[in-house]
């Protein structure tokens, strides 16, 4: 994982402590590219936020169900990259 995937769960988590619901893709895009627009060193072909959603999907840190939402894996992943 690097730090483009940790954006991803934490606007993942942020979406759901500030407005206690589940968020769409369509609303992580738009963050995520929001966040990164500045950033120099991201071409938009690695950014691929697609192929990084499905592979947080597949490796349990993410869910989604009516919309997305971190896993416990996924939370304590995300705990764990700001200690």
């Amino acid at each position: 994982m690097d730090k483009y995937d940790y954006l991803i769960l934490d606007i993942i988590q942020e979406h759901k402590e500030t407005n206690n619901e589940l968020i769409r893709l369509t609303s992580i895009e738009q963050r995520f590219w929001k966040k990164i627009e500045d950033d120099v060193t991201l071409s938009v072909g690695q950014a691929k936020i697609g192929e990084r959603i499905t592979n947080l999907y597949l490796r349990g840190y993410i869910q989604n169900r009516g919309g997305y939402s971190l896993t416990k894996r996924g939370r304590e992943e995300l705990q764990c990259q700001y200690v």
